[in-house]
Parts: structure tokens; sequence; C-alpha cells
């Protein structure tokens, strides 16, 4: 009885250009600002509590755990993340006001560029583009690009 061995078709993500994803919130907790400003150099004798405005490099933290709630690697990335390889590329980020503690940010995302590279292997390179606005006043907080490299 002779042997088959099925063969997988390559997946062409370029399909996936301008699909919408799902919007998420993420709150910017004290706790969370905290243990961020836990691990930044303060001055010496500093008694600093934690500010009603989360500091500038707290907002790529909120960019990345917001991001990983818009989408499912799977059904919007036709990527089975149990068996392959992702890994965070690229992050830019253009503010537009300071993020405040205590606040709810909604993320709302759609792919915007899906392009193949190659090194020792080849990988398709999934750029995001997203906006955060606030609750406090329905205003954009911060929007950018993101990307995830998926190995092939």
């Amino acid at each position: 009885m002779p042997i088959s061995f099925a063969t997988s078709k390559p997946i062409d993500r370029k399909a996936l250009i301008g699909k919408v994803l799902r919007t998420a919130n993420y709150r910017v907790s004290t706790e969370d600002v905290q243990d961020f400003m836990g691990v930044m150099p303060q001055p010496s004798g500093s008694t600093e509590k934690v500010p009603q405005i989360a500091p500038p490099t707290f907002a790529p933290l909120v960019a990345v755990l917001g991001l990983l709630r818009t989408f499912d690697w799977s059904a919007d990335f036709e990527f089975d993340y149990r068996d392959g390889t992702a890994m965070f590329g690229e992050q830019s980020i253009e503010f537009h006001r300071p993020l405040y503690v205590n606040e709810e940010v909604e993320i709302s995302a759609m792919i915007n560029d899906v392009y193949e590279k190659s090194g020792r292997q080849k990988f398709d390179v999934v750029e995001l583009a997203f906006k955060i606005k606030g609750d406090r006043d329905g205003q954009l907080v911060m929007t950018g690009k993101q990307s995830y490299i998926l190995f092939k």
C-alpha cells in the first residue's frame, strides 16, 4: 500500500490586509503603573506616589497588551500558535494626549500590511494599525503600528 504525505498549501496572508480586528479594552490601573514605576530608576530620596498621568514610557506596554486582546492567532492570522513560532516586530506610536491612571482605553486595530521576508527560513510580517481612545474624554490617546513575525 503506497504511503502518501499530505503537504499543506502555503498560506497567502496578503488577503488579510484591511481586515478589521475586534475591539478590546484595557484599564490603566494604579497597580500596573506602580509595578512599572518600580522598575524605573527613581531619583535618590524620591518618595513620589503614583502620578495621575502614566509616564509616556508606559504607553507601549498598553499598546502591546491591548493589541494582543484584539486578535486570535488562528482565526485572524491563519496561524497555529501551538506549534508555530511568532515574534513581536516593530512598534511605532504617535501620542495625541496623556494616558491617565485609572482610565479605561479602547483599542481598535486592523491588518494594515502583510509581506513575506526570508532569512534562514521564510516568514510573514503582519503589520497592524491601531487607535487607542480614552474613556475620560473619548479622544485619541495614541495611534500607531505594530508588527508580528510569523514563521512559515
